[in-house]
């Protein structure tokens, strides 16, 4: 079946496309000249081949504008997040230069703290006066060590166990903090060792003796007498991986015991700050 062409139709050929009944389809294609003409003749195989083509086509490019969508969307989300991760990244800077400030703050309090607490036991051992002199504890007496060894309470940062068969304290306490006798006596020891760490040992009555390990800046020397609450040296500047501390054991008859039994001033008597 033809149409015939129209007057006003340019020179471009055209087709007509009939579905019989039968399920097949028959394309004619005729040349306006009406010269030549071709017909195609589809099955009704070839129709159901030619539309599953044209879905799986039309499902493809659907696919892909849906992807391109998906992936211009996230493109435009790229230029937000480097500036979210700029602002994260200046926000940890600010941090890290506040955390270095309250650092530093926090040692110059400390020093503060330590040269005000030590600043009038200091001044009153270097008075010279007999009246200084006159208010100075016989020396020549002992005394069971009953007295904290800092001049402040510290953080008492070990402790051995009840069961070892040492029983000693590691206190942390700030640089330069003075370490005194915990009783009068005699200093029996006094070692350094290749650090500039000293060990100080002071012999007590009725057998007791006290042990000051990691002592500094040394003021006794073995053989002398100390009275209680004597200065004997200070805390030691703190290393890279050990913090100011001082090491304190106290022996009975050679056996070691707990030095908290024996203190009557300390911080757990809240008498130091």
């Amino acid at each position: 079946m033809t149409k015939e062409p129209s007057a006003k139709v340019s020179d471009r050929g055209y087709g007509n496309i009939y579905t019989p009944h039968a399920g097949s389809m028959i394309i004619q294609v005729q040349r306006e000249s009406g010269l030549a003409n071709r017909t195609i003749i589809l099955t009704q195989r070839q129709v159901r081949l030619l539309r599953r083509g044209a879905y799986t086509a039309g499902t493809i490019l659907g696919i892909v504008i849906l992807s391109w969508f998906f992936l211009a969307s996230q493109a435009a989300r790229v230029p937000a997040l480097t500036r979210r991760v700029q602002t994260l990244q200046h926000d940890v800077t600010r941090l890290d230069t506040l955390q270095a400030a309250l650092t530093a703050l926090e040692s110059r309090f400390q020093q503060v703290q330590h040269m005000l607490g030590a600043s009038t036991p200091q001044a009153s051992e270097s008075v010279s006066t007999p009246a200084a002199a006159a208010a100075t504890p016989d020396t020549n007496s002992t005394s069971l060590p009953s007295q904290w060894p800092l001049a402040v309470a510290g953080t008492i940062v070990a402790r051995d166990d009840t069961t070892s068969s040492t029983h000693g304290l590691d206190i942390e306490a700030p640089a330069g903090t003075l370490v005194r006798a915990s009783g009068a006596g005699s200093v029996v020891e006094v070692s350094v060792d290749s650090s500039g760490s000293a060990t100080v040992r002071i012999a007590h009555r009725d057998g007791y003796q006290t042990m000051y390990g990691d002592v500094h800046d040394v003021r006794v020397t073995q053989n002398s007498r100390v009275a209680a609450g004597a200065v004997i040296g200070a805390l030691g500047s703190p290393s890279n991986s050990v913090p100011a501390h001082l090491h304190f054991e106290v022996h009975h008859n050679g056996t070691s015991v707990d030095p908290m039994s024996l203190m009557k001033q300390g911080p757990s008597n809240g008498d130091l700050q």
